[in-house]
């Protein structure tokens, strides 16, 4: 009775703060929940199926594929917001606290405490990367604590990334898949023991003196088609989107979902908390693509570069940006040649750097306002830091 009055108070908080324009409640609610009942996580959690997914990138859209697949059969609880650290998971809890199934987007550094107070039946690992790196500190340490918490557990993981593979050596059970992705930015030397990791036909597999190697994968995505049988819908761009909607593919056959009712719905989804959103500013109407570390800039590059020719790039260094931001130097910019690239944000002076040295031309522009002005009644991509990228989708 007690928790159900706390979880009355926590909504009541959350529908003010949105009355207010104070943000979306989530956060506040969930931080009510955690102060008057402290243990409501583990307790709303005992009663469901639990579905964990971290990772550097990817957890957002890969959290709601996964929701809106198992929806076709289940009732679910979903942090869709994206709030994916304590207060985030109470308040996703907490919302639909009947529900069969929890669908739970988390922080990397979060992860060990939720698998302890929620007891998943299944942790979806997507991969791992330097990311906000004042925060997060270096990938390894991250992996070894993945690998700490992960004993015990049934696991969805990549074969394509070393710190992945190793982290998940140590669960009760792995669910092997493969995108068939090639080498990794951050992956020079072995997680296992420090020394040069070995890749072979051209960063496709990799193996180290001391016995980790990449596995064999249970799930392998060719193309567009999962184990040569299954096509996978995908209606957001960009190869990440479509690896993505396979594993939510594969959680719904984990879960004995209805495969082509769950790839109906995977393929619904057209756009994730302002991912691919249009803003019209001024004249200019702006496809908002989020890019937060090496790894997300490359895949955002790439997408963009099908995109129209105009692009903005917004950078900033806050706390949820990440306040380092040396990982300018890692991101091949060359995709953005013969474009024509305005830039804009508090960092819009490293970013300039940046392309200067790799010779892209550009030019720099206080604000999104101004840029709209340059480019006019065009379409544009707007590839946006976090903190830039919520402001814009959210405002």
């Amino acid at each position: 009775m007690y928790l159900k009055i706390v979880l009355l108070k926590a909504r009541a908080l959350g529908a003010l703060s949105r009355a207010l324009k104070q943000g979306n409640g989530v956060v506040i609610a969930g931080r009510l929940i955690l102060k008057l009942a402290p243990n409501a996580v583990s307790k709303l959690a005992a009663n469901k199926r639990v579905i964990l997914i971290s990772g550097t990138n990817g957890k957002t859209t890969t959290a709601k594929l996964i929701a809106e697949a198992l929806r076709t059969k289940y009732s679910i609880a979903h942090n869709q917001t994206g709030a994916n650290l304590f207060a985030g998971l109470a308040q996703a809890l907490g919302a639909n606290p009947s529900a069969e199934v929890a669908v739970l987007e988390v922080d990397e550094l979060v992860l060990p405490w939720a698998i302890e107070k929620t007891n998943p039946e299944l942790v979806v690992l997507l991969n791992l990367g330097r990311d906000q790196l004042d925060r997060l500190s270096e990938v390894r340490i991250v992996s070894n604590k993945w690998r700490a918490a992960l004993s015990g557990q049934r696991v969805l993981a990549s074969t394509d990334d070393p710190f992945v593979v190793y982290a998940a050596r140590t669960a009760e059970k792995q669910i092997w898949f493969s995108a068939e992705d090639k080498g990794h930015i951050d992956a020079a030397t072995c997680p296992e023991c420090g020394k040069l990791l070995n890749w072979q036909d051209d960063g496709a597999n990799f193996w180290c003196e001391c016995g980790i190697s990449k596995p064999n994968a249970n799930w392998i995505l060719h193309g567009d088609t999962l184990n040569k049988q299954f096509k996978v819908n995908s209606a957001i761009p960009g190869r990440a989107a479509l690896q993505n909607a396979a594993r939510a593919f594969i959680v719904a056959s984990e879960f004995g979902v209805n495969l082509e009712a769950a790839n109906r719905a995977i393929g619904s989804v057209q756009a994730v908390d302002g991912r691919f959103a249009k803003k019209q500013i001024s004249q200019t109407n702006f496809r908002l693509l989020l890019s937060k570390n090496p790894a997300s800039w490359r895949e955002t590059l790439a997408t963009s570069s099908s995109g129209p020719k105009e692009v903005l790039l917004v950078v900033n260094a806050n706390t949820q940006d990440g306040k380092d931001t040396s990982w300018l130097w890692d991101v091949d910019f060359k995709p953005l040649s013969g474009r024509t690239v305005l830039v804009s944000g508090d960092r819009r002076i490293d970013v300039s750097a940046r392309l200067t040295v790799e010779g892209i031309e550009h030019k720099v522009v206080k604000s999104e306002l101004a840029a709209a002005q340059i480019f006019g009644s065009k379409d544009a991509d707007l590839i946006a830091s976090y903190t830039a990228f919520h402001r814009l989708a959210n405002k």
